[in-house]
């Protein structure tokens, strides 16, 4: 029951605050659904902004509730950026590729669950942090699955680039 309601509440959210996203599945009005939580690792983080870009346009823009829970609405047939941030944390990026031949007989596209960890400004002082303006995950339709999902090489390879700069950051502040 309480997913329902968050998924409608998140839904009508997202229409209220960025009705472009649901425009602009013109030829295949499914909607990518996605739900989140974000976390500072080890608690939730309410006040977090999640700004939807199409290109370097923002469409839609949210403010996750108490426990740091945020729901989305995304057309078919774009691509999108999730940035997250907060003050105090490194602003985090997910690409979401919904460029993809979904198959047109199925009616309902799972939704997306995201569970995203932010990491605090003050950890990386001193260290490189330009590698960790790309994106830190990328999502795309995967055929076997039959749904939406994150690239797990992408991924670890931008986990590897985060630790790298948090040792490096760990050497500077100690010289």
């Amino acid at each position: 029951m309480y997913s329902n309601v968050l998924k409608t509440l998140a839904l009508s959210a997202c229409i209220a605050t960025a009705p472009s996203l649901l425009a602009q599945a013109a030829n295949d009005e499914r909607i990518l659904e996605i739900e989140g939580r974000i976390t500072d690792g080890e608690k939730k983080l309410a006040g977090c902004e999640v700004v939807v870009y199409e290109g370097n346009e923002v469409v839609g823009r949210q403010v996750t509730d108490k426990n740091g829970r945020f729901g989305l609405g995304l057309g078919l047939n774009k691509e999108f950026a999730l940035v997250f941030q907060k003050e105090g944390f490194l602003p985090k990026r997910v690409l979401v590729d919904t460029r993809a031949k979904v198959p047109v007989e199925m009616i309902g596209i799972p939704p997306l669950e995201m569970a995203m960890s932010m990491l605090p400004e003050s950890k990386y002082e001193g260290g490189d942090t330009d590698v960790l303006d790309f994106p830190f995950a990328i999502v795309r339709w995967n055929k076997q699955a039959m749904a939406f999902v994150q690239d797990q090489q992408y991924t670890a390879g931008m986990m590897r680039a985060n630790g790298a700069a948090l040792l490096q950051a760990g050497r500077t502040t100690k010289d």
